[in-house]
């Protein structure tokens, strides 16, 4: 955690620096403004990922950034009984909504501009499982339980990519980079209630704290359309 602060802080600066060396620039050119959307082509995944970009062009080379990123991903099965009518369910749900603020130098040219840039990232969701009549496996009429688990991104990337403009304002391009990325999973909650017991119908169950750390590409396939205000 102390690495990702002071990482901050550079960053920071650095951005600090940009914007004073810059404003003589500012002063004579006015801030172009970009938005773009981003697909991925994961047509059969039955992952909601839609992500929206923000890009501020301060001159012709030099760009601040900002991704936003959201997943929702739903899983709903159900678990009948065996030789009866009994319909038990399980509920899979996981959000996650990432942000990155970056930097970005645009190289010079008429349609296409390539261009290689980092930013920060940093993010929160929740992982979440009901589970309706059934122990996950096999029907149980009087059984149910959830869990719940809640989690925070922090992160640096770093990425190339290009822009081929269509028009004079509306550009397609793609992009490639890689991430580092630690997740924090919070002290989660596991539930249970047995409706058939007489002594204890309802335990909870603490669901210990971990992290995960990852490395690895970021961008693989996506398609970008951006337009230039």
């Amino acid at each position: 955690m102390k690495n990702s602060v002071l990482t901050i802080i550079f960053v920071l600066t650095c951005f600090v620096g940009f914007s004073q060396k810059d404003s003589s620039v500012l002063a004579e050119k006015d801030v172009d403004f970009m938005l773009e959307s981003q697909f991925y082509p994961r047509l059969n995944s039955g992952v909601f990922e839609p992500s929206i970009k923000a890009r501020i062009l301060f001159s012709n080379e030099h760009i601040l950034r900002s991704n936003l990123n959201l997943m929702y991903h739903n899983n709903f099965r159900e678990i009948l009984e065996v030789n009866g009518n009994g319909v038990g369910s399980v509920e899979d749900r996981n959000q996650d909504l990432l942000l990155s603020l970056g930097y970005a130098y645009l190289f010079q040219g008429k349609k296409l501009r390539p261009y290689l840039g980092f930013e920060l990232l940093f993010g929160v969701g929740k992982d979440e499982v009901f589970g309706s009549r059934t122990d996950s496996t096999v029907f149980v009429a009087d059984f149910n339980y959830s869990s719940k688990i809640s989690f925070s991104h922090i992160g640096l990337g770093v990425f190339s990519g290009i822009d081929f403009y269509v028009f004079d304002r509306m550009y397609i391009g793609t992009e490639l980079g890689f991430q580092f990325l630690r997740t924090n999973y919070a002290r989660g909650e596991f539930k249970q209630t047995d409706a058939s017991s007489t002594t204890d119908p309802e335990t909870i169950s603490v669901i210990p704290q971990r992290k995960v750390s990852a490395f690895g590409p970021s961008g693989v396939g996506v398609i970008r359309v951006g337009w230039k205000f």
